[in-house]
């Protein structure tokens, strides 16, 4: 009888021993759950950050077309002018 004693311990100790592991890995699982929810909550945050900047970019980029298209114009005029002048300059060194 002290044999099959023996090995109930045994089996016993190595039940014991597993249902830790479980448990240890569980938890571990547990804990890999909650830092993937929160990873994934802070690169939807990112993703969102993201967007608006895509959106404020897209803004800034049509603005500046537009100023840019206005100070092609300007130039265009300040060139018109220069030339004016240096007609007028020209006329009056002739006098």
């Amino acid at each position: 009888m002290d044999e099959v004693e023996r090995l109930r311990a045994s089996q016993d100790r190595d039940l014991s021993d597993v249902v830790e592991k479980l448990r240890a890995q569980d938890s571990l699982l547990q804990a890999l759950a909650e830092t993937q929810a929160e990873h994934t909550a802070t690169f939807a945050r990112h993703t969102a950050t993201l967007d608006q900047h895509t959106e404020q970019l897209t803004r800034i980029e049509a603005r500046f077309d537009g100023l840019e298209a206005r100070f092609g114009g300007l130039e265009s005029g300040v060139q018109e002018i220069i030339g004016m002048l240096e007609t007028l300059i020209g006329r009056e060194n002739l006098n």
